[in-house]
């Protein structure tokens, strides 16, 4: 399940960041922690002492953290797995910044909850 709690971290997270995909655009791919800083939805709730490079493949040799790999680490075991691609999907497939806040406040009326406030 979506928390409330989860969801502002992820919307404040990204809105701090203007709603700007983390994306590496050399290996033309969203990154939970990208270039500049930015992170995908996903990477706003991991916490910064139990990220891990390898959750990105930064050597190409095991592939992106999917939500199984998360599972196995105990992270994200509240959300059901078409949840953790819901909030993926939101982030990854919108360029637009409008676009994207347009998406995650969609995910808010789905799942009943209330869009933050801006800080």
């Amino acid at each position: 399940m979506i928390t409330q709690e989860l969801f502002d971290t992820i919307y404040l997270g990204l809105q701090a960041q203007g709603w700007q995909r983390s994306f590496n655009a050399q290996r033309d791919l969203c990154m939970y922690r990208g270039p500049e800083g930015r992170k995908c939805a996903i990477g706003q709730a991991i916490p910064d002492d139990e990220y891990d490079r390898a959750m990105d493949d930064e050597d190409d040799d095991v592939g992106v953290f999917n939500y199984d790999d998360f599972h196995r680490r105990d992270m994200f075991l509240n959300l059901t797995k078409d949840q953790f691609s819901e909030l993926q999907y939101a982030h990854d497939n919108n360029d637009e910044p409008d676009e994207m806040r347009a998406a995650f406040e969609d995910i808010a009326g789905k799942y009943g909850l209330k869009v933050p406030a801006t800080p």
